[in-house]
């Protein structure tokens, strides 16, 4: 598969067979993703996986965060159930940390650099025929969350990609084209 096509199938995954993902392929994704571009060589990443042998003990922590942050208050025991299968029903999380230091701008350009991992680890993913989906935003983004996967006081976490062997694959969404977003100086 090229690149063009690599990049136009991809699909935010969220549905997964309970078929196991070794962990080699994982390793492998990230030896891969890893040459991003990424200013004057920083490196600034960082993982934390959750596989198989420590699913259980995350969700368990996960839930257990979003309760005590209120996130659950609102929602029946029927919901909460709902919610933490959703969550057991992942098979691989993989969170993203970036090293905050320097300036803003070098901070900004750690962050970017990431994010461009980040794209490379979905690419590789896809080619690999896994499905993943990049989480943000919400619980991740949390002082709570970074503390219960052990980011130090200089980490943040970029996002949570998601793995597994798509049980469904959605269909592409049109896009705004690009000509129509581009401007000419």
């Amino acid at each position: 598969m090229n690149t063009r096509q690599l990049i136009l199938e991809r699909r935010s995954v969220r549905a997964y067979t309970d078929q196991p993902v070794p962990n080699e392929m994982i390793e492998e994704i990230l030896e891969a993703a890893i040459y991003a571009p990424t200013h004057k060589l920083r490196e600034p990443w960082r993982f934390v996986l959750v596989n198989e042998e420590s699913q259980e003990r995350y969700v368990d922590q996960l839930m257990t965060l979003l309760a005590k942050r209120g996130q659950l208050d609102q929602k029946t025991d029927e919901q909460r159930q709902m919610m933490r299968q959703k969550f057991a029903d992942v098979p691989v999380y993989l969170t993203v940390l970036y090293e905050v230091k320097g300036t803003e701008d070098q901070q900004m350009e750690d962050l970017l650099a990431t994010a461009a991992m980040i794209q490379n680890v979905q690419l590789l993913a896809t080619e690999l025929g896994l499905g993943c989906c990049w989480k943000s935003g919400k619980h991740w983004f949390t002082e709570e969350y970074a503390e219960m996967i052990g980011a130090s006081e200089n980490e943040r976490v970029a996002g949570i990609i998601q793995f597994g062997w798509p049980a469904l694959i959605p269909p592409l969404k049109k896009r705004t084209a690009a000509r129509d977003k581009l401007t000419h100086f």
